[in-house]
């Protein structure tokens, strides 16, 4: 039995839809920098629960898989990948798809250095992976939402992966690991991938309806402008 295939909404429903998405995560993002500044921007209690958690499973097979998930998100390999992708897609003119990626990876990073500004956190000591600047918010986990957009991505500009699942499974998985293995290698307190999640959704989600909304426009003009 063949798995049913990937139901899109319309644009416009995908457009309030993603403003939707944005705007929660936003609202997540703001209220944890708020609680973590009200604090002196020290880690907080469930970040010291996690954190001692992952210190006590830690092993180094385990250790050592983290290490190859945790590089999935490094700002070099992401954004590489991300100017690739972007340049593909206007090169064969899927410019709202090269939007919601090229300009969802730089409102990413935009969203990333404002973050680690404004909050100055410290990051763990003990940490078992590399981490550069402050803590908050975990850019590998705000880069790692891009594993999710471009598994959408193909499946709608790619014509034999069109209206499949398993790129967006696959893109979702990562995403999910990333923050994951910030954790367990200790480069980051809990609160700091919550916040990069939220930062990662924040950017794609406005970069996509951008690019949706924009292609709906072009339409719409050259409907009108039809004889």
């Amino acid at each position: 039995m063949y798995p049913r295939p990937v139901n899109y909404p319309s644009p416009p429903r995908a457009v309030r839809l993603l403003l939707i998405i944005a705007a929660v995560a936003a609202a997540i993002l703001l209220v944890l920098a708020a609680i973590i500044l009200a604090g002196g921007s020290q880690p907080l209690g469930i970040d010291h629960w996690v954190h001692d958690r992952a210190a006590d499973l830690a092993s180094d097979g385990v250790i050592t898989v983290g290490r190859g998930i945790t590089h999935l998100g490094d700002s070099l390999v992401i954004w590489i990948i991300a100017a690739v992708a972007t340049v593909a897609l206007l090169a064969f003119r899927k410019w709202p798809h090269a939007i919601a990626v090229g300009g969802g990876m730089l409102l990413a990073i935009g969203i990333v250095r404002v973050g680690k500004a404004v909050v100055e956190r410290a990051r763990p000591l003990d940490a078992v992976a590399s981490g550069s600047g402050t803590s908050f918010p975990s850019g590998h986990s705000t880069y790692g939402v891009m594993w999710l957009v471009l598994g959408i991505v193909t499946t709608l500009v790619i014509p034999a992966l069109r209206g499949t699942r398993w790129p967006v499974v696959l893109g979702a998985v990562i995403t999910v690991l990333i923050p994951i293995s910030r954790v367990y290698l200790r480069p980051h307190w809990f609160t700091d991938v919550i916040g990069g999640i939220s930062a990662g959704t924040v950017a794609f989600a406005l970069a996509g309806a951008l690019g949706i909304a924009l292609a709906m426009r072009r339409r719409a003009t050259s409907a009108g402008s039809s004889p």
